[in-house]
């Protein structure tokens, strides 16, 4: 019984990984954006924590540059976003998805 093509192979598995990782560290900053901008506003203007969509990031995006304009929360968030996304793709070519 062969079983080595049902396996995935350990770059791809390394990869994924590395993708899983910065996609937390990205919400974690999200989520820490969020925080020091609720603590600016008040209760019924405080953005939820649950639910993303792309209207959402755009008003979390404006007021915490207007809140914080030196901040790099931002900045970090998307970095690892971007990482996520690029480890996610590379991990498409150990898989063989390419070939």
């Amino acid at each position: 019984m062969q079983m080595g093509n049902n396996i995935i192979s350990l770059p791809a598995l390394s990869l994924l990984c590395l993708a899983f990782s910065s996609g937390m560290l990205s919400a974690f900053f999200l989520w820490q954006q969020i925080g020091e901008i609720n603590r600016k506003l008040p209760d019924n203007e405080q953005i939820s924590y649950w639910g993303m969509h792309p209207m959402k990031m755009a008003r979390i995006k404006r007021e915490y540059m207007r809140l914080y304009p030196s901040g790099k929360i931002d900045l970090m968030r998307r970095i690892f976003q971007y990482a996520a996304f690029a480890f996610m793709a590379l991990s498409l070519i150990p898989l063989g998805f390419f070939r």
